[in-house]
Protein backbone atom coordinates (compact mmCIF):
# COMPACT_ATOMS: atom_id res chain seq x y z
CA UNK A 1 0.00 0.00 0.00
CA UNK A 2 2.53 2.27 0.83
CA UNK A 3 2.82 5.36 -2.29
CA UNK A 4 -1.17 4.05 -3.58
CA UNK A 5 -3.47 6.81 -3.69
CA UNK A 6 -6.66 6.66 -2.03
CA UNK A 7 -9.79 8.05 -4.15
CA UNK A 8 -10.87 10.95 -2.81
CA UNK A 9 -14.29 9.87 -1.26
CA UNK A 10 -12.38 7.09 0.13
CA UNK A 11 -9.66 9.34 2.10
CA UNK A 12 -12.62 11.86 3.01
CA UNK A 13 -14.17 8.79 4.78
CA UNK A 14 -11.03 7.57 6.77
CA UNK A 15 -9.96 11.21 7.76
CA UNK A 16 -13.98 11.36 9.50
CA UNK A 17 -12.45 8.54 11.47
CA UNK A 18 -9.57 10.95 13.44
CA UNK A 19 -11.55 14.13 13.75
CA UNK A 20 -15.03 14.91 13.34
CA UNK A 21 -16.35 17.81 11.29
CA UNK A 22 -16.55 20.77 13.83
CA UNK A 23 -17.55 24.52 13.15
CA UNK A 24 -14.38 27.25 12.57
CA UNK A 25 -11.84 24.54 11.80
CA UNK A 26 -11.14 22.49 8.52
CA UNK A 27 -9.63 18.81 8.13
CA UNK A 28 -7.56 17.81 5.25
CA UNK A 29 -6.58 14.35 4.65
CA UNK A 30 -3.33 13.49 2.53
CA UNK A 31 -4.56 11.19 -0.09
CA UNK A 32 -1.16 9.22 -0.25
CA UNK A 33 -0.82 6.09 1.89
CA UNK A 34 2.29 5.95 3.75
CA UNK A 35 4.42 3.32 5.75
CA UNK A 36 4.99 1.05 7.69
CA UNK A 37 8.02 3.11 8.96
CA UNK A 38 8.63 7.08 9.91
CA UNK A 39 6.22 9.46 8.31
CA UNK A 40 7.16 13.43 8.90
CA UNK A 41 3.35 15.21 10.33
CA UNK A 42 4.23 19.08 11.13
CA UNK A 43 6.82 19.61 13.98
CA UNK A 44 6.88 15.72 14.66
CA UNK A 45 8.40 12.47 12.74
CA UNK A 46 6.58 9.69 13.99
CA UNK A 47 6.62 5.66 13.67
CA UNK A 48 3.79 3.79 12.37
CA UNK A 49 3.80 0.25 12.18
CA UNK A 50 1.30 -0.13 9.70
CA UNK A 51 0.34 1.68 6.07
CA UNK A 52 -1.12 5.13 7.40
CA UNK A 53 -3.26 8.21 6.01
CA UNK A 54 -2.17 12.05 6.97
CA UNK A 55 -4.93 13.65 8.58
CA UNK A 56 -4.60 17.64 9.47
CA UNK A 57 -6.98 19.69 11.08
CA UNK A 58 -6.52 23.01 11.08
CA UNK A 59 -7.82 24.45 14.34
CA UNK A 60 -7.05 28.65 13.38
CA UNK A 61 -8.03 28.83 9.12
CA UNK A 62 -6.00 31.71 8.03
CA UNK A 63 -3.96 32.05 10.72
CA UNK A 64 -0.46 32.66 10.15
CA UNK A 65 2.60 29.59 10.00
CA UNK A 66 2.35 28.72 13.31
CA UNK A 67 -0.45 27.90 15.28
CA UNK A 68 -3.05 25.18 16.64
CA UNK A 69 -3.69 22.44 14.75
CA UNK A 70 -3.54 18.57 15.15
CA UNK A 71 -2.70 15.26 13.55
CA UNK A 72 -4.08 11.86 13.40
CA UNK A 73 -2.28 8.95 10.97
CA UNK A 74 -5.37 6.16 10.31
CA UNK A 75 -5.03 2.83 8.77
CA UNK A 76 -6.86 2.74 5.78
CA UNK A 77 -7.14 -1.05 5.75
CA UNK A 78 -8.31 -1.19 9.15
CA UNK A 79 -10.05 1.94 9.89
CA UNK A 80 -8.39 2.39 13.06
CA UNK A 81 -6.76 5.79 14.44
CA UNK A 82 -3.14 4.43 15.11
CA UNK A 83 -1.87 8.33 16.68
CA UNK A 84 -3.52 11.12 17.31
CA UNK A 85 -1.74 14.29 18.66
CA UNK A 86 -1.74 18.37 18.66
CA UNK A 87 0.78 20.70 16.65
CA UNK A 88 1.69 23.98 16.35
CA UNK A 89 1.96 24.28 12.30
CA UNK A 90 0.86 22.85 9.08
CA UNK A 91 2.44 20.40 7.35
CA UNK A 92 4.18 22.69 5.09
CA UNK A 93 4.37 26.21 4.80
CA UNK A 94 1.88 27.92 1.61
CA UNK A 95 -0.50 25.38 -0.08
CA UNK A 96 -0.75 21.87 0.65
CA UNK A 97 0.73 19.37 -2.15
CA UNK A 98 -1.79 18.26 -4.92
CA UNK A 99 -2.52 14.72 -3.17
CA UNK A 100 -3.84 16.89 -0.11
CA UNK A 101 -7.96 17.33 -0.15
CA UNK A 102 -10.48 18.53 1.83
CA UNK A 103 -12.46 16.33 4.28
CA UNK A 104 -14.48 18.55 6.39
CA UNK A 105 -14.77 22.32 6.45
CA UNK A 106 -18.32 23.23 7.16
CA UNK A 107 -17.38 26.97 7.42
CA UNK A 108 -15.92 27.51 4.07
CA UNK A 109 -12.69 28.52 5.40
CA UNK A 110 -9.88 25.93 3.77
CA UNK A 111 -7.44 27.70 2.51
CA UNK A 112 -4.25 25.50 2.37
CA UNK A 113 -5.51 23.76 -1.07
CA UNK A 114 -6.12 25.36 -4.31
CA UNK A 115 -10.18 25.78 -5.19
CA UNK A 116 -12.10 23.32 -6.31
CA UNK A 117 -9.65 20.84 -4.58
Amino acid sequence: MDGELLDGTIARAVAELAFASVRGMVVYVDRVVRGPGEIVCGSRTVHCDRPCVIVFRDEQPGANWMHACSYGLVDPERLIVRQRWADDRPPVFGLLPETWVVASDPDKLADLVRVGE
